[in-house]
């Protein structure tokens, strides 16, 4: 691009330059040579047009117009146009002379300065005609377009048949499309519309901008008409320049003359203009603070912030009401009542609580129960503020405007003004508006919040079920004669059952299977804590009541009042299979020998209901001696009572799916309860933990 406007530039210049040799050749040789009069105005048509290719690029068609920015570009170029002509006018020349309606330099000066004006005429009329062309072709519309087209082809039809005269003639065809091209000048004129969108800023300047357009446009045209060094320099130049010229500097005269009268009939509603300007900026500013805004704080400042913009509040504040106060029911006599106030601008905390304390919280029951704006005119002589009346400290007007979401009342939204009627109808309804704007932020930045939280939540829960399922044993025994499998699955993200076993000896296995009262987190922190009891005892007491008794007494220590552990702890000896159990409030051992399955009940009261003094009478310790294939299973509560329809699946149940020691491996019996348990609860989720051990002993092993 960079090459061809380089291109474009130097044609110009070989052109000019051929022009110029042409002009200097006629000078000395006076010679009638119509060939030569065609090639010299074809040349300078030739540059003109190279010029042009070489500017076009400075103004795209599709560039944001700023029309204030091209107008003061219009003003500098015409300015340094100006300039140029006066520079030029203080050179030496003799002028003219005319001779057969043509003209012929006196001097070489006059030469030289017609060729200099001539250039730079051309290159300002290009530069005119193009910032033109973007204001009436602002709103690029299909009849605007179509007007300036035809505007440009009567100004280059204008300068194309004056090309057929000579300098000092004239034409009925030329004066004719010259007339036209100004009446379709004074029709583009009229395309103004970005007048309307100014700023009241920007009206003022734009009143400047075009007051000195149109006239120094008038002068410069004046001046070439007027002197005869400037219209003589031109037309012996170039006669088709010269009506190009005029018609620019006419154009731009009557451009920016439409365009300061245009103005200054929308100067008074400036202001107007500026407020809903203003309005529509803050709305579309809070709009994307729905969704963008994160920071609690940062959206109250905003809100508070955009109402004293919009209606030129002296100052604002926002109460938000606590959830059960947000029912108009509930709000009471007291009006609303434990408000907060979450930000403010312009009014301290203190001032806040004197009006509510003069008068402001029965306004504001009045607001929240009809769900409407309520307008105090003159709060110094409102009866309900009457103590504000002899305080000049106090706002002259205000207004309380309800916070309505789709939950109901969320709190107010309050402004001031100094003076009294400070707020008309029109700042009533902008303000409601952008409240219901500010409630639907509220509303979005509370959810985002709350979202926060319980994402949060959810991964501490998962950190803790995480945690919770390392407290189970990550593998189970491989301890020669002892078949065993076990499983526990939480109804929630943690529970409170639990099961584990210890290796006691090189014969003996403990087996726990607990069920700590509640849910959840509660029943989590119990559960760790019963296993760290577990380890650290089972090795050091080798009867499962004795254990049950030491346990007791530690877990009274500690645990809740309204809590309790049930545990079911035995000892199994795999040499004799020998099984010592004592149960703590827990469910029954299921014992499934060659014949049908019996439930073994010792007793004993959960842990941590009683001192050891009561506990030690009441838990019992029971020895089963199994034979080889015997199969026992230890669950919790959450496999009996899984439940469908109010049914409890139950003990029968169970005894049914666990079988007979009928030699399936342990795996397979705990998957089949498993089966029989979720196929009863139509495959459902549990509604409580649930927690299954089985274990079959196989039969004597011999010791090494």
């Amino acid at each position: 691009m960079k090459f061809r406007r380089v291109l474009f530039v130097v044609g110009a210049f070989v052109l000019l330059l051929l022009k110029f040799s042409a002009d200097i050749f006629r000078k000395n040789v006076e010679l009638q040579m119509g060939g030569l009069l065609a090639l010299r105005e074809l040349a300078a048509v030739g540059a003109f047009i190279l010029i042009f290719m070489a500017l076009r690029p400075l103004f795209p068609e599709r560039a944001s117009i700023r029309p204030v920015r091209w107008l003061g570009i219009q003003l500098i170029s015409l300015g340094v146009f100006l300039v140029v002509m006066l520079l030029l006018g203080l050179l030496p020349g003799d002028g003219f002379d005319a001779k057969d309606l043509g003209l012929l330099p006196l001097d070489y000066p006059s030469l030289f300065m017609a060729s200099l004006f001539g250039l730079f005429a051309g290159i300002f009329s290009i530069v005119n005609f193009q910032i033109l062309r973007d204001l009436v072709l602002a709103s690029r519309t299909k009849r605007g377009r179509r007007n300036f087209f035809v505007f440009m082809l009567l100004v280059l039809g204008t300068a194309a048949s004056s090309a057929l005269i000579r300098p000092l003639d004239s034409s009925v065809v030329t004066g004719v499309l010259y007339g036209l091209a100004v009446c379709f000048a004074l029709v583009n004129a009229f395309r103004l519309p970005w007048i309307v969108y100014l700023t009241k800023r920007e009206k003022l300047l734009v009143l400047t901008l075009t007051f000195f357009l149109f006239v120094m446009f008038s002068v410069v045209a004046v001046l070439i008409k007027e002197n005869a060094s400037f219209e003589r320099g031109l037309l012996y130049y170039s006669h088709p320049l010269q009506e190009f010229v005029l018609l620019s500097l006419v154009t731009g005269a009557i451009y920016g003359g439409m365009a300061f009268i245009s103005t200054l009939f929308h100067l008074p509603t400036a202001e107007a203009f500026d407020r809903k300007r203003s309005e529509l900026t803050s709305i579309h500013t809070l709009s994307k603070l729905v969704t963008q805004v994160f920071d609690f704080n940062e959206l109250m400042e905003t809100v508070t912030s955009m109402t004293l913009q919009m209606v030129g509040a002296r100052s604002a504040w926002i109460e938000l009401l606590p959830p059960a106060q947000q029912d108009p029911v509930m709000a009471g006599v007291d009006g609303f009542a434990g408000g907060q106030v979450v930000g403010m601008k312009n009014i301290t905390r203190g001032e806040i609580e004197e009006l509510q304390g003069t008068g402001l919280h029965y306004l504001r029951t009045a607001a929240g129960r009809e769900r409407k704006p309520i307008v105090v005119d003159e709060v110094a002589r409102d009866p309900r503020f009457a103590a504000a009346a002899a305080d000049a400290g106090h706002p002259g007007s205000l207004v309380i405007v309800p916070l309505v979401s789709h939950t109901g009342l969320i709190g107010f939204l309050y402004a001031t003004k100094a003076g009294s009627f400070g707020f008309v109808k029109d700042d009533v309804e902008l303000i409601s508006t952008f409240a219901d704007q500010a409630t639907i932020a509220i509303e979005n930045s509370r959810l985002i919040r709350t979202s926060i939280e319980r994402e949060r939540l959810v991964q501490e829960m998962t950190l803790a079920q995480d945690m919770q399922r390392k407290l189970l044993p990550q593998r189970l025994p491989r301890i020669p004669g002892i078949d065993l499998d076990a499983l526990s699955t939480p109804a929630f993200e943690v529970g409170g059952d639990y099961y584990d076993y210890v290796v006691l000896s090189d014969h003996e296995l403990g087996i726990i299977v607990g069920d700590v009262s509640g849910k959840g987190v509660p029943a989590a922190f119990y559960m760790s804590e019963v296993k760290g009891i577990f380890q650290s005892l089972s090795p050091l007491y080798k009867s499962p009541r004795e254990f049950m008794l030491r346990a007791n007494t530690v877990l009274m220590e500690s645990i809740d009042k309204h809590s309790f552990v049930s545990l079911i702890y035995g000892i199994l000896d795999v040499r004799t299979g020998c099984f010592q159990i004592a149960r703590a409030g827990h469910c029954p051992l299921l014992h499934c020998g060659e014949e049908r399955g019996v439930y073994l009940r010792p007793d004993g009261m959960g842990l941590g209901l009683a001192e050891n003094s009561i506990f030690a009478g009441s838990i019992e310790e029971h020895t089963v001696r199994l034979r080889p294939g015997d199969l026992c299973v230890l669950y919790t509560d959450g496999v009996t009572e899984a439940h469908r329809n109010g049914e409890e699946f139950g003990y029968e149940r169970l005894r049914a799916a666990a079988g007979c020691a009928d030699g399936r491996p342990a795996a397979r019996v705990k998957d089949d309860i498993l089966l029989a348990v979720d196929a009863f609860i139509d495959h459902g989720a549990p509604h409580d933990d649930l927690t299954l051990v089985v274990v079959r002993w196989l039969g004597p092993v011999a010791q090494s």
